[in-house]
């Protein structure tokens, strides 16, 4: 279903489709290095699990075996989840 327009004073924009997955990768920032778990991925962004305390607007590099690293700013957090966006186009 596709949203576009206001919901309480704030606008709302459809999103990419989401696929509910989960795979391991390596999440690098400014902080250090640590494992994560990649639970739902879209064209533009992601949902993650970590150890790792996290901070929205924080750049971090995520990291697979056989793929290129990607650069995303994280959006939000709620404890050990998070939420991110990919500043590099990906392929699912």
């Amino acid at each position: 279903m596709k949203m576009e327009g206001q919901f309480e004073g704030r606008d709302v924009h459809s999103r990419s489709p989401r696929v509910d997955t989960e795979f391991l990768v390596l999440l690098r920032c400014a902080e250090g290095k640590s494992p994560a778990r990649i639970t739902n991925l879209s064209a533009t962004g992601f949902r993650l699990q970590t150890p790792r305390e996290l901070e929205a607007g924080w750049e971090i590099t995520l990291e697979t075996p056989k793929h290129p690293p990607v650069r995303c700013i994280i959006r939000w957090v709620t404890g050990r989840e998070a939420g991110g966006v990919f500043l590099e186009p990906i392929t699912l």
